[in-house]
């Protein structure tokens, strides 16, 4: 087979408003006072640096992922996922951009969702197939709901 090869975000950019931070700063700030007054002084440590982690890591651009399915496995940036390692794979057609779900074993995160961009997902599928099982796979909603909070 022919290997397929095209690049894409890593994530899909946000248009933020401005206020969106000080939202965010302000949940994370009173979560926190709650924790205290209810005298959970590590939980309330913990919003602290995870609304900080949350406020960096939103202004941070999406990086370019290198994106090539051959007969040996995926390469994603220069990390091999090979097809022994991919239980199941699944192509989502449902969105307004096309995805390539993994279900890879071994994984710190066993569900990896590959935007398709420039290439048709039966040309996907068709060079995955002979080497890993097709079963439908869906994102959790939880990653659903933060994409629509702007995430």
């Amino acid at each position: 087979m022919q290997p397929i090869h095209w690049t894409t975000l890593e994530f899909e950019p946000q248009e933020r408003h401005r206020d969106w931070n000080w939202y965010t700063g302000l949940v994370a700030v009173i979560a926190a006072i709650l924790a205290f007054f209810y005298g959970d002084i590590f939980f309330g440590i913990f919003i602290i640096i995870a609304g900080t982690t949350v406020l960096i890591y939103a202004q941070r651009p999406p990086k370019t992922l290198d994106i090539t399915v051959d007969d040996k496995g995926i390469l994603v940036s220069g990390e091999m996922i090979e097809y022994a390692s991919v239980k199941q794979f699944w192509l989502d057609e449902t969105d307004k951009q096309d995805k390539l779900l993994l279900l890879v074993k071994g994984s710190f995160v066993p569900l990896i969702a590959l935007p398709l961009q420039g290439v048709t997902a039966e040309s996907v599928r068709a060079v995955i197939k002979p080497h890993a099982e097709e079963a439908e796979l869906k994102e959790s909603r939880t990653i659903k709901i933060f994409e629509r909070l702007g995430f």
